[in-house]
């Protein structure tokens, strides 16, 4: 027989993630689209002993709203990976990445909403007290122009 896995340790970056959320910030659908202001309300649990992140809410804008749900859990050494649902994918992305310094890179891969093809993202996680911001970054599939697809700055609700 084996020894018992143990229990994964609190991650501190994902901790200082956990809480109730209010984003607001920016979000294009396409490049060439106006940018829409965006608003979010979202809530973030520790599970997993702290290992995982788990995030439910949801973002709107003007013309449209939509769930946000995902998991991001930290597999040690400063290596995330999960899954993250939210108005630009059709079912949820899957994430990977690294952190540094209070950030978290990701790279994400999904089926676009708006194309219903497959895609790809970089999201810039930058954790500081009481707030964080997300920055997903997109190529538009038609002119391979990276383009801003969201800038959301979320803050801690008490």
């Amino acid at each position: 027989m084996g020894a018992a896995p143990g229990l994964a340790a609190e991650d501190p970056l994902l901790a200082k993630m956990a809480g109730n959320w209010i984003g607001r910030g920016t979000f294009k659908q396409s490049p060439s689209a106006e940018p829409e202001l965006v608003y979010c309300k979202v809530s973030n649990t520790l599970v997993q002993g702290g290992a995982a992140l788990k995030q439910s809410g949801r973002c709107a804008v003007a013309t449209n709203s939509g769930r946000v749900s995902g998991t991001i859990e930290s597999k040690g050494a400063g290596v995330y990976q999960g899954s993250l649902e939210s108005l630009s994918t059709k079912g949820p992305a899957t994430i990977s990445g690294k952190a540094s310094n209070n950030q978290i890179a990701l790279n994400a891969q999904f089926i676009d909403n708006r194309t219903k093809k497959p895609g790809k993202a970089t999201i810039q996680a930058v954790v500081g007290d009481g707030k964080y911001r997300m920055v997903s970054k997109t190529v538009d599939p038609k002119t391979n122009q990276e383009f801003v697809a969201s800038d959301i700055t979320f803050t801690k609700q008490n």
